[in-house]
């Protein structure tokens, strides 16, 4: 299945991330390590999470009534915000707001479970079987590996298609 995959940029660019930060195994893909290893203050509070920064420091609050997986999918979230957005949520259009959580949603999709990670594992041919050995391995929720999984089946369907489509066109 994977042998048709396209990364898309921001795949790279998060493959790039990890890779700068020294993070290249999902067992290195945890809050604490990646905080770590990418200079961001992690404070674990019963609320919301949400991300600070303030004069160059770096901070999320991570809600502590969460299990890990979502802990992580979370911290994640916060983190494509630290990372690639700016200004206030709460000041800006909504337009550019959701155009900002579109973004960090997907930013969890890739940096939970890169490609780069998973195209070394032997997945199994039942979908079920293989989210539940990406929700494993990956230390993610079941939820978020469906999601993966059916992201990376539409976008190597559509990468079949156009090579058949391109055959015709010869």
């Amino acid at each position: 299945m994977l042998q048709h995959y396209k990364p898309t940029p921001l795949e790279q660019w998060i493959e790039n991330l990890w890779r700068r930060a020294g993070i290249v195994t999902p067992s290195q893909l945890t809050v604490d390590e990646a905080a770590s290893r990418l200079n961001v203050w992690v404070h674990y509070l019963n609320q919301k999470s949400k991300a600070l920064e303030y004069m160059g420091l770096r901070s999320i609050l991570v809600d502590k009534r969460l299990n890990r997986a979502e802990q992580w999918q979370e911290f994640l979230h916060e983190l494509c915000h630290v990372l690639r957005h700016a200004g206030n949520q709460t000041l800006m259009p909504r337009p550019f707001l959701e155009s900002q959580e579109a973004d960090a949603n997907r930013f969890v999709l890739y940096a939970a479970i890169p490609y780069f990670m998973l195209r070394e594992f032997h997945l199994p041919n039942r979908r079920s079987d293989a989210a539940e050995r990406i929700s494993v391995q990956f230390g993610v929720t079941h939820k978020l590996a469906y999601q993966r999984l059916e992201q990376i089946e539409r976008r190597t369907f559509e990468a079949v298609l156009w090579e058949e489509f391109e055959k015709l066109s010869l």
